[in-house]
This record gives structure tokens, C-alpha cells and sequence, in this order.
């Protein structure tokens, strides 16, 4: 049942925040994040995130069989395109555990070094969350226990058009169109105007005589925390889909004196210095922001070793 399943969503996502927190927190991974090498912390980790998994999944294994299965429902409704959305994301939770997991067991095993970058995560990830935010935008219109394509195509349809105009036509504004950047696109756009259009069908509909802003106001806040996390989940689409596709990065090796040239700006390169912190020490450069011949300003970003924790940090001067 759907009770069950969410009962049992929650304990696995709360889960693996305690899995990632061991991870990176113990030092297995490589992070800033990492206490100070001291094992007897991630054990504590450790400890604490078995008794909290094999206590939650013994209290669900205990108190599951006596919730209600509840009803029947179509093949098409609000139900299955609920359950859908939960498989996709829970298939796209898993490749990321998989591929986070996997070098450190390969490496666990002596099997070697493993790197697993973008291009898995491209691979996997992407083509799981496009279905997914398509029924994000979908779902809340369907009906429950049983909805119709026609209805839903009725309702939908201007909503699917402006979003397809707002996907194709911007990156033509960048000045080049690529065809994952409109899907892209199209997908967050869609999200925003169907979350819009289900907002307003709603208010509108329980208006019974009352101002706009009254009924929505009269709205339960699960209706606007839906809707607050599928505008989230636009925002992320449009920013990793933007940067991915429209950014430009330059890897440069300057000796003392040299000078590069970005977006109509020249940053000179004076040389490197040495400066004591209170709990680390650190390479200082020297770089001057020069525009029209002029200096700007001067920039020192730092290469800070971190004495206590061994572990390097990079202080960006912008």
C-alpha cells in the first residue's frame, strides 16, 4: 500500500543521509567535510547508523502487515503516475549510490583504482529524470483511482505548447540551439506552467464567492509544499542544464609576469608568497585585475594547509 511504501521511503531516505554523513564525515571519501583523522568517530558513525537502520527496518517489518492494502486503482490515475515518479527517483537515488559505492569497493578489494565521473552519471541519471519531470508536471491533474489521456490532454495542452515555445526559443537567444538544452528547457518550463495552471484550477474551484487571494490563502500548506518542490526541482533543472551547456572554463599554467585575457578583463600574474596562518600555512598569489590598462584591484588567492587535519583547502580571491 501506499502507506507502506512511504513509511518505507522515509526510513531509506533518512537512511542514507546517515550513510553519506559516514562517508564523508569518517574520511572514506576525500572531502573538506572530514573530521580530523581520528577512526574512533567513524566508528561512533558507524555504530549509530546500523542501530538506526536495523531499528527502523525491524519496528516496519513488525508493524507493516497490520496497515490496510487500500483500494484499487486504473492503470492510468493519480495513484500510478505517483508510483511511477517514486520508482524513476528511486532508480535514479540508487545509480548515484552505485556509483559513489562501487570505486570504493573495487579499492576494497584490491581490484585496482576506479574513477566514475560525469559521463556515468550522464549516461544513467539524465535519461531517469526526464520521464520523471514530466509526470511532475502532469500527475497533480490526474484524477484518483482513474483519469483519462483525453482529459488530461484537454486540460493540459496550452500549458505543454508555452512550454515547448519558452524550451525551443530561448537557447536560440545564447546564440547556438542544441537539442538536450530545449528538452531541458522545455521540461523546466513545463513544470513551472502546469504547477501554475494547477494552482489557479484549484483556487479557482474552491472560490465558492471569495476573493482570489482569500481562497488561495484557505489552500493546505501540503499544496504549496508540492508545488515550492517542483519549482525547486525547475530551478536545478535550468541551472545544471545552463552551466552544462553554456560555460566557459580555461585552464591556464602562467609563469611571473605572464597575463590571460577574460570576458574583456587581464588578470597578470605577480608571482607567490609564502604567509603564516594561526592553524595553517599557505601559498599566497599575487594577481592584479587589470581593464583599459588599469589595475582594478589586486587579488591573492591562497592554497591553505591545514596543520591539525593535513588536508589542503583553496581560497578563491573572488
Amino acid at each position: 500500500s501506499f502507506k507502506n511504501w512511504t513509511v518505507l521511503l522515509a526510513i531509506s531516505a533518512f537512511s542514507l543521509s546517515l550513510l553519506g554523513t559516514f562517508l564523508v564525515r569518517s574520511g572514506v571519501l576525500t572531502s573538506v567535510h572530514a573530521f580530523a583523522t581520528d577512526p574512533r568517530r567513524g566508528i561512533f558513525i558507524l555504530v549509530f547508523l546500523v542501530a538506526v537502520i536495523g531499528s527502523s527496518l525491524a519496528l516496519f517489518a513488525w508493524r507493516a502487515p497490520k496497515v490496510g492494502l487500500g483500494g484499487r486503482f486504473g492503470l492510468l490515475s493519480r495513484e500510478s503516475l505517483l508510483l511511477t515518479n517514486n520508482v524513476l527517483l528511486v532508480v535514479a537515488c540508487a545509480s548515484v549510490l552505485l556509483g559513489t559505492l562501487y570505486p570504493l569497493l573495487i579499492d576494497a578489494l584490491g581490484a585496482g583504482k576506479l574513477s566514475v565521473g560525469p559521463p556515468y552519471f550522464d549516461a544513467v541519471f539524465v535519461p531517469l529524470m526526464l520521464p520523471a519531470a514530466f509526470l511532475m508536471g502532469a500527475a497533480p491533474f490526474a484524477r484518483w483511482k482513474h483519469a483519462s489521456v483525453g482529459e488530461l490532454t484537454r486540460t493540459l495542452r496550452w500549458a505543454f505548447l508555452a512550454a515547448a515555445v519558452v524550451g525551443i526559443g530561448t537557447p536560440l537567444l545564447h546564440g547556438e540551439w542544441k537539442p538536450l538544452v530545449a528538452l531541458s528547457l522545455l521540461l523546466a518550463a513545463w513544470i513551472v506552467l502546469s504547477g501554475l495552471l494547477n494552482f489557479v484550477t484549484r483556487v479557482q474551484s474552491t472560490r465558492a464567492g471569495q476573493p482570489f487571494v482569500s481562497a488561495a490563502r484557505k489552500q493546505p500548506r501540503s499544496f504549496f509544499g508540492m508545488h515550492l518542490a517542483h519549482f525547486g526541482i525547475a530551478v536545478f533543472i535550468v541551472g545544471v542544464t545552463m552551466v552544462g551547456a553554456y560555460q566557459d572554463e580555461k585552464d591556464v599554467k602562467m609563469e611571473v609576469g605572464d597575463a590571460v585575457g577574460v570576458g574583456g578583463y587581464t588578470f597578470r600574474f605577480n608571482g607567490v608568497g609564502q604567509q603564516q596562518g594561526p592553524n595553517y600555512r599557505a601559498l599566497v598569489g599575487d594577481v592584479d585585475l587589470i581593464k583599459d590598462g588599469r589595475v582594478l584591484r589586486k587579488m591573492f588567492p591562497e592554497k591553505r594547509f591545514y596543520v591539525a587535519s593535513s588536508m589542503p583547502m583553496t581560497e578563491a580571491a573572488i
